[in-house]
């Protein structure tokens, strides 16, 4: 994506570089009449009830081997045991068909966290014989089991005042980014050990590596009701896993680990994005079926996908629900940007973004805006509608994203 981070003061415009992203809230406030964003009668609702779980199976039905959807059965079943045994499969099956199986079944079960992408196999009698491996087992794998639970049912207990899908999907990502620590070492292991690529550990131990966060960020919103699926592919030459949530009906693309960058002004930025915007940066796998069997190999790498939703609308990004509307350099675009700016000011928000209507043209806007002094006149409009409630500095940062059209302007308060 094209990034860019700029300093802007009254006096002068200095460049320099850095990621971008928002986050600003226009809470109710009386001073300039009513706000913009309407809430529900029911968000307002301290408590909501849970959807229940989703549950969702998009791996197994993509599997067109009934041999292979034998053994995610099997799969099932033996994980179900604290010590894996071996399986004698219906018929024989390739180390690609094994692959399958297993990535299938991790796929659709993101909280069976003890099962590793490895095994072992052999042919006889004219039938695959596979051993299954544990990250954890025996009484140690069942005494992980409750922790895991246990953290499992507090984050959905205190989900509750979360009424919209959007309000609950954010709500994870907002959890994972602040509970979990991207880890460094183990990414650029060849193997992993340990728990960095589960849910667990996001949930207990507090640091993983992205498929460990595209599990948690799975589950998490399975258990509130939300559908979500696993895609696997490469950013940069180097692998990598993300998802695609289904919010409202309507399928989008979320990269959670790419949300924890460690700087706050990130959180959104991959958030709900289409498949143009995120295949900007990002390159699916191939599916199975379009993989020959001699380029698998048994290792930890995750290669392939089963099931990829195309994911096409901009109405759920956080961008579109939470910036400004940039349609124009007209009067009444002015105030309801310097209005809307005004309401964040109050809320001591950290952040203002403006987006930037496809009737304009990205790159002259933002000159515009930074050489022409707009984003000061707004900071000077709000401070004048503030009135002493607040006061923005006008020596600031702005951000912006021209793929998701966003400018970002830090805020910067006086005193």
């Amino acid at each position: 994506m094209n990034i860019c981070k700029i300093k802007f003061s009254a006096k002068s415009a200095i460049a320099l570089a850095l990621p971008l992203a928002i986050c600003f809230s226009l809470g109710g406030c009386s001073l300039f009449g009513e706000p913009q964003l309407e809430v529900s009668s029911k968000a307002e609702s301290l408590l909501s009830s849970i959807p229940q779980p989703k549950q969702t199976s998009y791996s197994y039905s993509a599997i067109t081997n009934e041999n292979v959807k034998n053994l995610y059965a099997q799969i099932e079943s033996e994980c179900q045991k604290p010590v894996p045994e071996e399986i004698q499969c219906t018929g024989k099956l390739s180390q690609k068909d094994i692959y399958e199986a297993i990535v299938a079944f991790k796929n659709d079960h993101p909280d069976i966290f003890w099962l590793k992408n490895t095994f072992t196999y052999y042919d006889y009698d004219g039938s695959t014989h596979i051993e299954l491996a544990y990250i954890t087992s025996g009484d140690a794998l069942e005494e992980q089991k409750e922790n895991f639970n246990t953290a499992l049912s507090s984050f959905v207990d205190n989900a509750t005042m979360y009424y919209s899908e959007y309000e609950r999907e954010k709500y994870v990502n907002d959890f994972i980014v602040d509970n979990c620590e991207y880890d460094t070492e183990a990414a650029k292991s060849d193997y992993t050990t340990g728990n960095v690529s589960t849910a667990y550990g996001v949930l207990i131990e507090g640091k993983a590596i992205c498929e460990g966060y595209t599990r948690a960020f799975q589950l998490l919103c399975n258990k509130l009701g939300i559908e979500c699926v696993s895609v696997t592919g490469m950013t940069d030459n180097v692998g990598h896993a993300w998802n695609c949530a289904r919010i409202d009906g309507d399928w989008c693309q979320v990269d959670v680990t790419w949300n924890d960058s460690g700087n706050e002004v990130d959180r959104y930025y991959y958030f709900n994005l289409t498949d143009e915007q995120m295949y900007a940066t990002h390159r699916p796998d191939d599916y199975f079926a379009d993989i020959e069997p001699e380029n698998y190999n048994n290792d930890e790498n995750l290669i392939g996908n089963l099931y990829i939703p195309e994911c096409t609308t901009t109405s759920h990004n956080y961008y579109m629900n939470t910036a400004s509307m940039l349609y124009d350099f007209d009067d009444e675009t002015y105030d309801n940007i310097v209005t809307n700016l005004a309401l964040a000011a109050l809320n001591g928000d950290k952040y203002f973004s403006l987006y930037v209507s496809d009737s304009l043209d990205f790159g002259e806007t933002y000159s515009k805006l930074i050489n022409d002094a707009y984003i000061i006149n707004y900071i000077d409009s709000a401070n004048d509608k503030l009135a002493g409630s607040a006061e923005l500095n006008t020596s600031s940062y702005a951000y912006k994203n021209e793929t998701l059209r966003v400018i970002t302007i830090e805020l910067s308060y006086v005193n």
